[in-house]
C-alpha cells in the first residue's frame, strides 16, 4: 500500500511536467491557420478580388476540418487508452479511478498535441470557433461566386450555410434568388457539408419503398455505422475548453464544466438529425424500423428480431413494433435469448 501515492503522485507530475513543456514548446507556424485564411478571404471580398476570396474560404473551411479532426482523434484515442490502461490500485478509493483515468487521459492529450501538431487548441475564443461551426466562410463564398457569375456554385454554397443556419433570413433570400435563375436547376443544388449518412440514408429509404430489401439494409447499414461514429466524434469534440469566467471551488469547478459539456453532447443528436435542412426526431431509431422490415423481407429473422427490440428501446409502446415482436415470439422454435437489443445503440 506504500508504494501507492507514489505511484499516483508520480502519474499528476508527469501530467503537469508535459504541460510545462507544452506551452514553452509552442512556434509560430509558418502556414495560416483557418482563422488566418479567413482574415484573407474577407480582405480579398472587400477588394473585389472574387476568385482569391473563394479561395481563401475554402482553405480556411479545409484548416478548420483538420483542426477539428485531430483534436477529436486524440480525445477519442486518449479517452480509450485511459480507460484500458491498467489501474493504480484494485480498489476504488473515493472515486480516484476516476480521477486517475482523466490524468491519464490529459497526460495522453498533451502528447497527442505535439505529434499531432495541434498545439493551438484553447488558443481560440468560442466566439472565433462558434463562427466556423456555423459555416460563416460559406456565408462569403456564395457572394465571390455570384460575383463571378458562377451560381450553381453560389447555390451549394448558400444552401450549405442554410442548412446550418435555418433561420438566416437574408442567406434564405439569396438562396430564394439564385434558385429562381433559370441557370440554377433546383434538384441540383447540393449541401457541400452533408454528412455520408445523409445521402446513405435518404437513398435507404427510397430502395426501401422500391422493395429493394437487400440493397435497402446495405444503405441503412453504413448510414448505422456512419451516424453512431459522428455522434461519438461530436461528443468528443464537445469536451472543449470552458471560461467559467470566476474561481470557483474544487467540486463546483468540475461540476460546471460537466454541465456544460454534457448539454454540448445532448445537442449532438439534435443537430445530427437535420438532412439537408429537414429535421427528423426520429432519424437515429427509424434506422431500426426500416432494417426490422427490411430484414424480414430477406428471411433473416434472427437480424429483424434483433432491429425490432432495440427499436423499442426508444419507443417501447410503440403497437406496430409491438405486434412485429409478438409475431417472432410465435414462430416454431423462437428462441427467448434471441429477444436482445443491439449491444451498440448510441
Amino acid at each position: 500500500m506504500a508504494g501507492r501515492p507514489s505511484a499516483a503522485m508520480n502519474l499528476l507530475l508527469l501530467v503537469f511536467l508535459a504541460s510545462a513543456f507544452a506551452q514553452d514548446d509552442v512556434d509560430e507556424e509558418a502556414d495560416l491557420d483557418f482563422l488566418g485564411w479567413f482574415a484573407k478571404g474577407e480582405v480579398a471580398y472587400l477588394d473585389n478580388h472574387w476568385s482569391e476570396c473563394v479561395e481563401a474560404m475554402q482553405n480556411s473551411i479545409a484548416d478548420f476540418k483538420r483542426y477539428k479532426s485531430e483534436v477529436i482523434r486524440c480525445r477519442i484515442g486518449c479517452r480509450d487508452e485511459a480507460e484500458a490502461a491498467q489501474p493504480l490500485s484494485p480498489v476504488d478509493i473515493e472515486d480516484l479511478g476516476f480521477f486517475e483515468r482523466q490524468l491519464r487521459a490529459t497526460l495522453c492529450m498533451l502528447k497527442c498535441k505535439e505529434q499531432k501538431r495541434i498545439k493551438r487548441v484553447g488558443a481560440y475564443s468560442k466566439d472565433i470557433l462558434s463562427r466556423f461551426e456555423q459555416l460563416q466562410p460559406y456565408d462569403y463564398i456564395q457572394l465571390c461566386y455570384f460575383q463571378r457569375n458562377e451560381l450553381k456554385k453560389a447555390a451549394d454554397a448558400a444552401f450549405t450555410f442554410l442548412v446550418a443556419n435555418p433561420s438566416h433570413e437574408s442567406m434564405s433570400r439569396n438562396l430564394k434568388f439564385f434558385l429562381d435563375l433559370p441557370e440554377v436547376d433546383n434538384n441540383d443544388v447540393t449541401n457541400l457539408e452533408a454528412k455520408r449518412y445523409v445521402s446513405l440514408y435518404i437513398h435507404g429509404v427510397d430502395l426501401y419503398g422500391k422493395e429493394n430489401y437487400e440493397a435497402a439494409v446495405q444503405h441503412m447499414e453504413e448510414s448505422l455505422a456512419d451516424y453512431l461514429q459522428n455522434e461519438r466524434e461530436c461528443r468528443a469534440y464537445c469536451e472543449k475548453p470552458f471560461d467559467q469566467g470566476w474561481y470557483p471551488e474544487f467540486v463546483p469547478s468540475i461540476a460546471n464544466h460537466f454541465a456544460f459539456v454534457l448539454k454540448c453532447k445532448s445537442n449532438c443528436s439534435y443537430n445530427m438529425n437535420n438532412l439537408n435542412g429537414e429535421k427528423y426526431d426520429d432519424l437515429l431509431p427509424s434506422h431500426y424500423h426500416y432494417l426490422q422490415y427490411s430484414y424480414f423481407k430477406v428471411d433473416k429473422l434472427m437480424e429483424a428480431i434483433e432491429a425490432a427490440v432495440s427499436y423499442l428501446l426508444f419507443y417501447p409502446e410503440d403497437k406496430d413494433m409491438l405486434e412485429n415482436v409478438k409475431y417472432y415470439k410465435s414462430l416454431p422454435n423462437a428462441n427467448p435469448e434471441l429477444f436482445k437489443p443491439r449491444k451498440v445503440l448510441a
